[in-house]
């Protein structure tokens, strides 16, 4: 998430336009991957967690 630059209030990565005041959002590419990274790993966990369950 990130701040808008405009009204300061956190906004999802997938919005081009703040949702509260419609100012432009930027996102550099590393802000991205980053941001992707971290949704992959915490699907991950979560699968993993499943499989665990799942087994006993």
């Amino acid at each position: 998430m990130k701040n808008c630059p405009s009204c300061s209030k956190r906004t999802e990565p997938h919005f081009q336009n703040c949702p509260y005041c419609g100012a432009k959002i930027t996102f550099t590419v590393a802000e991205k991957f980053d941001q992707m990274a971290e949704l992959v790993e915490q699907a991950l966990k979560q699968e993993l967690e499943s499989r665990r369950r799942m087994k006993h």
